[in-house]
């Protein structure tokens, strides 16, 4: 593995662990808190009767009221839409309550209500539960916290396409003018007087000339 593959893979690994904690922790979540019980509220009396009436009616679905001593007054709320018979269901939880405590149908009163009741959690978690939600929420925030940091120290790290200054082109090597040969100033004296006094010029070059043989 290259020294370059190697900080991706890392933010891979990262990456993927963050997002199996999370969906983790979201089963977890929805798990404990889809199956927690709420605990029945009341006396012992009320909470043993809550207990043997839920096969009847249903899981967390009934709350039961007991008042009074002799006679006995009894009132029953069940979760549900009302329907418009509940005689077999009176039925049912009459004998019930005549077992479980000695309900006289002549002298004590039963009040059987129905109605949809409020939805939400009604019972607080275990600490067991909330140990294992908290561990693995702290889980996902680390997770999450070093994915995000290799992802910031993989961007800092990226190597830039350097500039480079357009190659320089080809000088031509600059052409000089030609330069002109300086006359010394006596031929060109000697040049005017050749000009303007021919006769002269050549009486003077052939005394010159015969000068020198001598």
């Amino acid at each position: 593995m290259s020294v370059r593959d190697k900080p991706s893979t890392m933010r891979f690994m990262a990456l993927a662990a963050f997002i199996l904690a999370a969906g983790l922790l979201t089963l977890r979540a929805y798990d404990t808190f889809g199956t927690v019980k709420s605990e029945p509220m009341g006396g012992a009396l009320e909470q043993e009767l809550t207990y043997l009436l839920e096969p009847i009616t249903g899981t967390d679905k009934v709350r039961v009221s007991v008042t009074g001593s002799s006679p006995k007054n009894v009132l029953v709320m069940v979760d549900g839409a009302i329907t418009s018979d509940l005689r077999p269901l009176r039925t049912r939880i009459e004998t019930i309550l005549i077992a479980a405590m000695a309900f006289d149908r002549e002298r004590d009163t039963l009040t059987l209500s129905q109605f949809p009741f409020a939805r939400g959690v009604g019972a607080s978690l275990t600490p067991m539960q909330i140990a294992e939600l908290t561990g693995l929420g702290v889980l996902t925030l680390l997770l999450f916290m070093v994915s995000a940091s290799n992802t910031r120290r993989a961007v800092s790290v990226t190597p830039q396409i350097e500039s480079r200054p357009p190659a320089p082109t080809a000088r031509q090597p600059a052409r000089l003018a030609t330069p002109v040969a300086e006359r010394n100033p006596e031929l060109r004296d000697a040049s005017d007087l050749a000009e303007a006094k021919p006769n002269e010029t050549a009486n003077l070059v052939r005394d010159w000339m015969s000068y020198a043989e001598d």
